[in-house]
């Protein structure tokens, strides 16, 4: 990565003389520009990422003072460097109080500009480095308050401040990529995102999905922005999109992503659609439906488990006959329930092999048979049937291949997330499956627990960044999921035979032992 540098003067000659003569790239710089006035180099901000500015006082109509004061206010975190010459003093001084880091005297000394390049660098790269350091845990603490884990106390945490907002999920409706691909398509659609809303704040919210929350002044931006992500969604295909209702408050954010969930649930039900607002389907999560949340997620560890599929669709019909008694449920609340129940098991069901065209068809023929009933009785059958299907039809498939690819997308998730509070109860509730079976079939597929393939990936992470970084052990251990530093370095004996730093000094030894 080169920090970017703007260089502004009134004098083009010694601009280009600047931008020709100093040895920009031997110290981490590239020159993104030149401007010879301040509304020249505001426009040009608002255009290019800019690190550094190197500006001269002494300019027509505006001064570098007043292009100082712009920058303070819109643009504070970049570094500014001024040039004046040695009777601008006064201004010198009055440029250190707008936020100037070093002044310069003119005519420039190429050898005194490199040795300033060299202590920018040194502090671009430490405020870079707390700037990554405070992203990667707010990251974190924004999807444990979207899932329900933490609440969303802005005083304690620092919480963004959001007056109206949207919470959208980005979801790939095809999961047969390869991890790498997964990885870069998503990559892709986070920078098409930002490009459109700089302000949105994403969150990478599952092993195929981004949660995006989506700041908007005007309901026309937030129209324009939804409009792009259709024709993204449309072109490349693979993607799909649920959104939540209007937002007035970052407290708001666990119900804005359980709305953009279950839009994606409804969503994958149809693979013909790519966005589904929540508003449109609200009703089917809102009328009376206690328990059904319960039971949709019993039948889907009964599925994954080994038993007889026709037995679990006989529990199922019981389950639900109680429901309605217990709840009082009329006839059209008591449809309403099942309709969502088979919306969300055709949703979950794209992923076990059977073919999508054929779900979505069946499924769409049995809604309509649905939709006309006028007895629960009748609505029964008819969800049944269509279940008794779906079930003989995953009895066909091959079981050990249905349960080792959820067992490959639950190790993908925590490649992606092992900076968590992973837990086996989470992974559970995320993948549908009860802890003790997910515990029994993870061994049985990969050969170790759970806890001991969560620790490999993560001491993987923390061997990489020791090599790699010069990130203090203590911020290692918060960037891999350790709140204890010596519960950390415990760890990390017990899987290296050494210590954090040990291993550390270790490989700094064979960097220098290397030869050439």
């Amino acid at each position: 990565m080169k920090y970017q540098v703007l260089i502004v003067d009134d004098e083009e000659i010694v601009c280009r003389g600047m931008a020709q003569f100093v040895k920009w790239e031997q110290n981490g710089f590239e020159v993104a520009g030149i401007a010879t006035s301040v509304d020249e180099a505001l426009h040009m901000l608002g255009k290019i990422p800019v690190d550094v500015i190197f500006s001269d006082i002494r300019m027509p109509e505006k001064s570098g003072i007043t292009l100082l004061k712009e920058v303070q206010q819109n643009y504070p975190d970049i570094q500014s460097v001024v040039l004046s010459g040695y009777s601008d003093f006064d201004y010198a001084k009055e440029a250190i109080h707008y936020g100037a880091m070093e002044y310069l005297t003119k005519p420039v000394n190429l050898g005194e500009v490199e040795e300033l390049l060299k202590r920018l660098s040194k502090n671009l790269e430490r405020r870079y480095k707390e700037a990554r350091t405070h992203t990667y845990h707010m990251e974190g603490l924004l999807l444990s308050i979207a899932r329900g884990y933490t609440e969303a106390d802005v005083g304690k945490y620092d919480l963004p401040k959001l007056e109206s907002w949207y919470g959208i999920s980005v979801f790939m409706t095809e999961k047969d990529l390869q991890q790498e691909t997964v990885a870069q398509e998503k990559e892709k659609i986070k920078k098409q995102i930002e490009a459109v809303i700089p302000e949105t704040i994403i969150l990478n919210s599952s092993v195929y999905a981004l949660f995006a929350i989506v700041p908007i002044k005007e309901e026309e931006e937030f129209t324009h922005f939804v409009s792009m992500l259709e024709q993204v969604c449309d072109v490349d295909g693979c993607w799909g999109m649920g959104i939540s209702k209007q937002k007035q408050s970052i407290s708001r954010l666990s119900e804005a992503f359980q709305e953009t969930e279950l839009a994606m649930r409804y969503l994958m039900a149809d693979t013909r659609k790519k966005v589904i607002f929540y508003q449109n389907i609200e009703k089917l999560f809102s009328e009376k439906s206690f328990q059904i949340q319960e039971i949709l997620t019993e039948f889907l560890c009964r599925l994954h488990g080994r038993e007889d599929k026709r037995k679990i669709v006989c529990w199922l019909e019981q389950a639900l006959t109680m429901m309605e008694i217990t709840e009082h449920m009329s006839a059209l609340e008591f449809q309403t329930v099942c309709i969502r129940f088979l919306i969300e098991i055709n949703g979950h069901m794209q992923n076990t092999g059977l073919e999508k065209e054929r779900l979505h068809n069946r499924l769409n023929e049995v809604l309509q048979q649905l939709l006309i009933c006028e007895h629960s009785q009748d609505v029964l059958h008819g969800m049944l049937s269509y279940l008794d299907w779906m079930t003989q039809e995953l009895e066909q498939l091959d079981g050990q291949k249905i349960s080792g690819g959820v067992i490959s997308e639950i190790q993908y998730f925590i490649q992606q997330h092992y900076q968590q509070d992973i837990s086996l109860n989470m992974l559970a509730e995320q993948f549908y499956m009860h802890p003790n079976y997910l515990s029994r079939l993870f061994k049985e597929k990969t050969g170790e627990n759970f806890v001991d393939y969560l620790v490999k990936v993560r001491m993987q992470k923390v061997k990489e960044l020791l090599r790699n970084s010069d990130y203090k052990i203590v911020e290692i251990c918060n960037m891999v999921g350790y709140d204890n530093p010596r519960s950390f370095s415990k760890a990390f004996k017990n899987h290296t035979g050494m210590r954090p730093k040990e291993y550390r000094e270790s490989c700094q030894q064979e960097g220098k032992n290397v030869s050439f």
